[in-house]
């Protein structure tokens, strides 16, 4: 267990579970001192989160994931420290959102359409959240529905499978990531705009969880490392032990700060917890932002 955790959702996230009070709880308990709220396009937990850590003696962080685009990579840029109150963040938000309700039955249509699965909307709106589901939601519905049981390609998310130890991220993943077949690109905003926004509102720019979202394309990565960002999240819950040295060795090299964060969600990610960065052994090397 680490004391820092840089990467942490509330229930403002469309895929997360769990209130500020409830985080911090969490938090208390696993013995991290200093977190940051880092909801998805979206900053309406951060003034309650940093108001009950201050109650409970925990140092909470204002921050951001927000979607963009670098070279034709999707991709999660974290901002830190910045001014949340600046209006630019809500327009930030229902840039977002207002696509996300489109986009998100749309992509349910095509992975339907790829696996020819009968999955009327009906049957998922009462999961969805403020209109909105999430890929991680479809996963679970089909997992926790016996008509499904005899599709063999959901065999790796059930229990004791390859992918079960977050099955409906992992489901995610595998289906709805770049180049899948639920992956609907919608209109992201580019990573040039997100990085100039976030310094103009007097944030720090952190590249979130590059294993997942860059796969292998290093010579993309790298020049995203040169193009403004201030730090790259090198631990993280996603990333193996070769992976974490890997992307610590290219922080190195580009003279960025490094950051850490566990992505912690709620039941979508059952195997993380707010804190558990296990390839982590000095925290000393993390940024204090």
């Amino acid at each position: 267990m680490s004391t820092l955790d840089y990467h942490i959702h509330t229930i403002v996230s469309t895929d997360a579970d769990y209130t500020p009070a409830e985080i911090i709880a969490m938090a208390k308990e696993n013995g991290v001192e200093t977190l940051a709220i880092t909801d998805h396009n979206n900053v309406a937990s951060i003034a309650e989160a940093m108001q009950l850590g201050a109650q409970n003696g925990i140092r909470v962080i204002p921050g951001i994931e927000i979607d963009c685009e670098f070279e034709g990579v999707g991709l999660h840029m974290t901002a830190y420290q910045m001014d949340y109150t600046d209006p630019g963040y809500d327009a930030l938000f229902h840039y977002y959102y207002d696509q996300s309700v489109e986009n998100t039955w749309k992509a349910k249509r095509q992975f339907c359409e790829a696996m020819n699965l009968d999955l009327p909307d009906a049957a998922l709106k009462a999961i969805a959240k403020d209109n909105i589901l999430v890929p991680e939601d479809i996963g679970a519905y089909l997992l926790s529905h016996a008509e499904f049981d005899d599709l063999a390609w959901l065999n790796p998310y059930r229990e004791g499978g390859s992918r079960s130890d977050n099955p409906n991220v992992n489901f995610f993943w595998d289906f709805f990531s770049q180049g899948k077949p639920g992956y609907t690109a919608g209109s992201k905003k580019s990573a040039a705009e997100v990085i100039e926004f976030i310094h103009q509102t007097k944030g720090v720019a952190v590249v979130a969880h590059p294993g997942a979202n860059f796969k292998g394309k290093d010579e993309v990565l790298a020049r995203l490392l040169d193009s403004g960002v201030d730090g790259l999240e090198v631990y993280s819950s996603y990333h193996s032990e070769a992976e974490t040295l890997h992307y610590r060795q290219m922080a190195l090299e580009h003279h960025l700060w490094m950051s850490c964060g566990s992505d912690f969600h709620g039941h979508h990610k059952p195997a993380i917890r707010i804190g558990d960065l296990p390839h982590l052994k000095d925290e000393a090397e993390i940024h204090r932002f």
